[in-house]
């Protein structure tokens, strides 16, 4: 126990008495108990006197108050007779400098303040977390598909050594996220503390995918920490004498903290005003469409260049609805999407080149090409248009190519040839050859080799048109890998089947689903409201059973992920895979 004299005082005129503050530890921890002793020599202890008063603040718990007579050693080494006041009391649960007072005690019917306040420091205990996390979203209240971020919290105490390594970071299969590299996770000492150090960083930006109440998990961190002291009794021989010592020691340990789960309001978009053909982009957005030229010869490209911006679902942006280009010939467009951090958010943009070559001349009028999203600031649904454009085609100018060439005359001269002629050594008998002359153009084999190569090139002619044609049709391209797409996803649930991952599988069972029937009918499914999907299967002219069926399973995947694990059977899980693998075989006829 190691003695803190904090003040002495002499009560030369009524007490006489010297006065000394101990504590029994050397390291107060939050929320645990230590005492404060009033120390007074007996000798000098007056004769009427009163309970001295410890008053509480900063949280301190006062829980009782002893005395003792005891002993202890003076300067000289001599046994002084001492009396001890001991407060016993309860640190608060927060850790910085604190104080408890004042001090008082009545002698002889007069009030003395000892101390106006006696400092006390708090400390982490070694035995709780040297580190703390916290997410904190940037909004609670969100709309579905609205960007919203994720701010990071840290802070270190005294017992922290460092190594912090991410190892669970999962955020669900509610929303579409984009995470931060962390970079400027920095750790900074926090004002008025010694020991203690914090940082903080946007953690991720996410946009919910459906509406109701949605949870953020927990996000988990291991590290490494001073464990507790711990006495380590030692022997030590020489000479045939031992002798035993004892020491304190802190070895490091691996230690583990995670944040606290975030519970979050996610409202559906209000269905008043919403456009029919919406895009299902919530935010802030900006749409342009420019053509190239107005004015082109046949045999030209025409560019329509289209870039969409905003701050809506990180790195998603659908694509608008294009007019009729049935005059033109068209190849796969390009696209590129990009994101960026500005202001706070991440922005995606979107550009797309569609490359036109008209298959005749005259004027052409393309129509307008609308762009609408929900903006959730003014709560309210926007439409850009751009257009609508006349486009002149000419016919292109042809190339004139001569006939024949102009002949090159040689001439060779006498001394030339008799330097030739030098050069012939030997000139070969012909007699071997036969006389009788080539008649194979007369042959059935001849005629067949001849005209083989064209109804060839015809057949490679067609096939290139057609596969053209082909890929050129983008919603034609997605049908036909439905059915890849399809068979992953399934998969996928198969072997959550298998892991007994039931979260995992209905998960798994949802995206196989709404994928299959955005690939059929190259509509995003992903992202609408059970009332949009309804609306848009109505449009497509789908059997009203099969649209119930979807809204079914649509319904259990929603309700199994959140269900309790022990709730739902592997048997169940099962037979929901038959029916949709049933149902999607069913939906064939969207092709």
């Amino acid at each position: 126990m190691k003695r803190f004299l904090l003040f002495c005082l002499l009560f030369t005129i009524s007490a006489g008495a010297r006065v000394s503050i101990e504590f029994d530890k050397d390291r107060i921890e939050a929320g645990s108990p230590f005492e404060i002793r009033m120390i007074v020599p007996m000798q000098e202890l007056p004769e009427q006197r009163e309970t001295p008063r410890l008053m509480m603040r900063d949280g301190f718990v006062l829980k009782s108050l002893d005395s003792m007579d005891t002993r202890t050693a003076d300067f000289f080494g001599h046994g002084v007779r001492i009396r001890k006041y001991v407060f016993k009391l309860v640190a608060p649960k927060k850790t910085g400098s604190f104080s408890v007072g004042p001090l008082s005690w009545k002698v002889n019917d007069k009030e003395y303040e000892l101390a106006d306040r006696i400092p006390v420091e708090i400390k982490k205990s070694f035995d709780d977390n040297a580190l703390s996390i916290f997410l904190t979203p940037s909004k609670k209240t969100i709309y579905e598909g609205e960007q919203f971020s994720v701010l990071l919290s840290m802070r270190t105490y005294e017992h922290f050594e460092g190594n912090v390594s991410f190892t669970g970071t999962e955020l669900g299969d509610d929303f579409i996220a984009h995470r931060s590299d962390l970079k400027d996770l920095k750790l900074q000492p926090v004002p008025d503390s010694r020991t203690d150090m914090e940082t903080s960083a946007r953690f991720a930006w996410l946009a919910p995918m459906k509406s109701g109440s949605l949870t953020i998990p927990p996000i988990q961190v291991k590290y490494t920490k001073r464990g507790a002291p711990k006495v380590v009794e030692k022997s030590h021989s020489i000479g045939g004498f031992s002798s035993t010592f004892k020491s304190i020691s802190q070895e490091s340990v691996d230690a583990e903290a995670h944040s606290a789960p975030i519970s979050l309001k996610v409202l559906p978009l209000p269905a008043t005003h919403r456009p029919i053909d919406f895009t299902g982009m919530v935010g802030n957005y900006s749409f342009e469409a420019t053509f190239d030229k107005t004015e082109l010869n046949i045999g030209d490209a025409l560019t329509l260049s289209i870039s969409i911006q905003g701050d809506g679902k990180p790195g998603t942006i659908t694509d608008p609805k294009l007019p009729d280009f049935s005059d033109f010939r068209s190849v796969p467009p390009e696209n590129t999407t990009t994101k960026t951090i500005r202001s706070g958010k991440v922005i995606t943009t979107k550009t797309t080149k569609v490359f036109l070559y008209p298959k005749k001349k005259g004027t052409f009028t393309i129509p307008a090409i609308y762009y609408n999203w929900f903006n959730p600031t003014k709560k309210t649904y926007e439409t850009t248009i751009q257009g609508p454009w006349k486009i002149q085609v000419k016919k292109g100018s042809e190339e004139i190519i001569p006939a024949t060439s102009a002949p090159i005359a040689v001439s060779v001269q006498k001394q030339e040839i008799e330097t030739l002629g030098q050069d012939i050594r030997f000139i070969h008998s012909l007699k071997s050859l036969s006389s009788k002359p080539h008649t194979l153009y007369k042959t059935a084999f001849f005629w067949v080799l001849l005209v083989a190569p064209l109804p060839l090139y015809m057949l490679i002619v067609s096939f290139i048109k057609r596969h053209r044609k082909h890929i050129s049709n983008s919603a034609l391209m997605r049908k036909s890998k439905a059915h890849k797409n399809l068979k992953q996803q399934l998969q996928k649930a198969k072997t959550a089947i298998q892991k007994k991952d039931t979260k995992a599988f209905y998960a798994s069972i949802e995206k196989s689903l709404i994928g299959f029937l955005s690939d059929l009918t190259n509509l995003e499914f992903q992202g609408m409201t059970r009332e949009q999907i309804q609306e848009t299967l109505q449009s497509q002219h789908l059997p009203k059973n099969q649209i119930e069926q979807i809204q079914a399973l649509l319904e259990t995947c929603s309700s199994a992920r959140f269900a309790p694990l022990s709730s739902i059977s592997m048997e169940a899980n099962q037979e929901t895979l038959k029916q949709v693998e049933k149902l999607c075989f069913a939906l064939e006829v969207l092709k």
